[in-house]
C-alpha cells in the first residue's frame, strides 16, 4: 500500500468539495472571501484523503479548514494536517494561528489554547445554527520558535 503523503496545494479550490463533503461550511467565493495563503494535502496515491487550509483574516492567520475522509480517520491525518499548518505559521514569522472550532476538543489537545477573543466567531453569529447545532470557540495556537 502506498505511503500518505503530504504536501503543499496551491490550487485551494480543488479542496472545496472535500471540505463541503465533510460539512465545512465553505461558499462559492470562498477563496475572495478568506484569503487563502496556505493549504496542505494527504493523499496516498492520486487519492486525496484528507486536507487544510490557512487564510488571512482579521489581520491574522487563521486556520481555516481541517477536514479528513472517514476512511482515513484513525490515522493521525487531522495532527499531521494542523501541525503542517503550524510550522508554516511559524516559518512565516506568526506568533499565533487562530481558529473557530466546531470541535474544540481535537485542538485543545494538541495544545490549543481558548481565548475570550471572538473576532472569527463574527461570521459564525450570521449563521442560523450558531448556538443551536453548532457551539463554536475561538481558540489560538501560541507559536514558538523550534530550533
Amino acid at each position: 500500500m502506498d505511503e500518505i503523503r503530504l504536501e503543499r496545494e496551491a490550487a485551494h479550490g480543488t479542496l472545496t468539495s472535500l471540505y463541503r463533503e465533510y460539512g465545512l461550511e465553505i461558499t462559492d467565493n470562498w477563496i475572495e472571501e478568506n484569503h487563502p495563503v496556505f493549504s496542505v494535502a494527504a493523499r496516498r496515491g492520486e487519492a486525496l484523503l484528507g486536507a487544510a487550509t490557512v487564510s488571512c483574516r482579521f489581520d491574522r492567520l487563521v486556520l481555516d479548514y481541517v477536514a479528513v475522509k472517514v476512511e482515513a480517520r484513525g490515522l493521525g491525518l487531522g495532527k499531521r494536517l494542523t501541525e503542517r499548518c503550524l510550522a508554516y505559521a511559524r516559518e512565516a514569522g506568526e506568533s499565533a494561528l487562530w481558529i473557530a472550532a466546531r470541535e474544540p476538543e481535537f485542538y485543545l489537545h494538541l495544545n490549543a489554547e481558548e481565548t475570550e477573543d471572538t473576532a472569527l466567531l463574527a461570521d459564525c453569529r450570521q449563521c442560523p445554527d450558531y448556538l443551536l447545532d453548532c457551539r463554536p470557540k475561538e481558540l489560538v495556537f501560541y507559536l514558538k520558535e523550534t530550533s
